[in-house]
């Protein structure tokens, strides 16, 4: 973060903090959503979906690097 944004370091660390929360809401929120209509294994499997998306964008964007 350094580098992108030397001058607004602080702004910058407030912005990733206010989405990592909003990340762990939304993803609670939708859990609790799928738990109710579809049952437990529901919010297991959208975890297991993001997380395999989540590796396969990772691993995208080190080949870029």
């Amino acid at each position: 973060m350094a580098r992108l944004v030397p001058g607004e370091l602080e702004a910058a660390g407030r912005v990733q903090v206010a989405l990592i929360q909003l990340s762990i809401a939304g993803g609670a929120f939708a859990g609790g959503v799928l738990f109710d209509i579809a049952g437990w294994w529901s919010a297991f499997l959208l975890a297991a979906l993001l997380l395999g998306g989540s590796a396969a964008f990772g691993a995208l964007a080190s080949r870029r690097v």
